[in-house]
């Protein structure tokens, strides 16, 4: 199976070439006579010599639970139950463990406990206000006297019964009838219809649906209404001017033989226009683009024509915004090809993944040799005798690529440079290649 492997090279820290600890493996000592050993508070727990045992003596003690397991040789410690003659003389906050709590007593005219009236934390208790337990004069102490107490402030909630409130009044403003409140007795809102006829003010119409304007009152020069809610215009009456005029009162019409025309237009009749271009045009030919002078007149350019196919610049073209061509683009240039942008962008068009590159001919027209981008594999590739018309190919050999890591291990590396002959160069300068 293809993996990461390391490279042996000069300066690699290999520890078979260091001979070191690292090159040790838990199933082979590698010095004569070796053993390992290990100790804890100076007693050893491993084999002290090549002949020693491993072994574990149980002290198990009070709370303490000590098991062996010699086939594994492991020790495994637990904690068993903890009599309570361990803990008798254990204290919290001075009282011994097992002893009665101080006694709680309460005031027993006022509350009392579910049971008797002392507590000594052996067992739960509640404690309750006794019926009568407060007073009404204790109350009283507390909230006031009603009828003699003022309260400030904000309340919330609902009251039974009456309320003296003293409100500041509300009274009424334009359009509103008139009216006040105080807050003790009941007002009506309503709306004040205004009788105003005519002039600028518009006349409210209310109505148990709502309220609404009064179209009917409205009068002025050329505006009636048809009904409460419609509004109309008679063109008739209104003066119009400039060739405009109302052959009824919904009709508007533009008159050209009464508007002043010139540079080429003329107005045979009322209804109709004509331009002539020989008054605009200064120059004529087939097929030629027209461009403005900046005076008036137009220019047939003779440098740039369009026959109804072909477009034809005669000169230098500047494009300043993007250039699309949906057919086949062909340059002829006999300097070397140069490019201001960083980055060229090939297979523009395509919408899938697929192959594509450079090809650079050689002996034949469209066949050469192929540095392109493989899609089946995800590679960069070379072949030769490719025929440039292709939309894909198979590469023959393949080009490696370096992965400089952050870290010492390959297979931190992107998964796509995991393929045959890629290089990884850790931050310790060790080398891997994938095979």
């Amino acid at each position: 199976m293809a993996t990461w492997k390391k490279l042996a090279v000069s300066g690699s820290n290999v520890s078979q070439f260091n001979n070191d600890a690292g090159y040790l493996t838990s199933g082979t000592l590698q010095v004569p006579n070796g053993f390992s050993t290990g100790s804890f508070a100076g007693t050893d727990l491993l084999a002290n010599s090549t002949t020693g045992d491993f072994s574990v003596v149980s002290g198990s003690g009070a709370g303490l639970k000590i098991t062996a397991d010699a086939g594994t040789r492991t020790a495994t410690f637990t904690l068993a139950d903890v009599p309570n003659s361990s803990l008798e003389n254990s204290t919290i906050s001075g009282i011994s463990l097992g002893s009665d709590l101080n006694d709680l007593t309460v005031d027993d005219a006022t509350l009392t406990l579910d049971s008797g009236t002392t507590y000594n934390g052996s067992a739960a208790k509640t404690i309750s206000v006794k019926d009568g337990g407060i007073d009404t004069d204790a109350i009283a102490d507390s909230l006031g006297t009603i009828g003699v107490n003022s309260f400030t402030g904000s309340f919330s909630g609902s009251f039974t019964g009456d309320v003296n409130i003293d409100l500041a009044d509300l009274t009424d403003g334009n359009g509103i009838v008139d009216f006040t409140y105080d807050g003790n007795s009941p007002a009506t809102v309503t709306v004040q219809a205004d009788s105003t006829t005519g002039g600028d003010t518009v006349p409210v119409a209310v109505s148990a649906n709502g309220v609404g304007l009064d179209l009917t009152s409205i009068d002025g020069t050329g505006i009636g209404t048809t009904g409460a809610g419609e509004l109309t215009i008679d063109l008739t009456e209104v003066t119009l001017g400039n060739g405009l005029d109302a052959t009824d009162a919904t009709s508007l019409f533009l008159d050209l033989t009464e508007i002043v025309l010139s540079n080429g237009l003329t107005a045979p009749s009322s209804g109709a226009l004509d331009l002539d271009l020989t008054e605009v045009i200064a120059t004529d030919g087939a097929n030629r683009v027209l461009t403005s002078d900046g005076d008036g007149t137009l220019t047939a350019e003779p440098n740039f024509t369009f026959d109804g196919s072909d477009l034809t610049v005669t000169g230098n073209a500047l494009v300043t915004g993007d250039l699309t061509v949906q057919g086949t683009a062909s340059f002829h240039h006999n300097e070397e090809l140069q490019i201001a942008d960083r980055f060229i962008l090939m297979a523009s068009g395509s919408s899938t993944a697929g192959d594509g590159g450079i090809v650079v001919q050689q002996d034949t027209q469209n066949i050469g040799e192929v540095f392109a981008f493989d899609s089946g594999t995800t590679r960069w590739g070379l072949t030769g005798s490719f025929d440039a018309s292709n939309t894909a190919y198979t590469p023959d050999a393949f080009m490696a690529a370096v992965v400089e890591g952050t870290g010492t291990d390959p297979d931190a590396a992107p998964a796509r440079y995991d393929k045959k002959g890629n290089i990884f160069v850790g931050t310790d300068e060790a080398i891997w290649i994938y095979s």
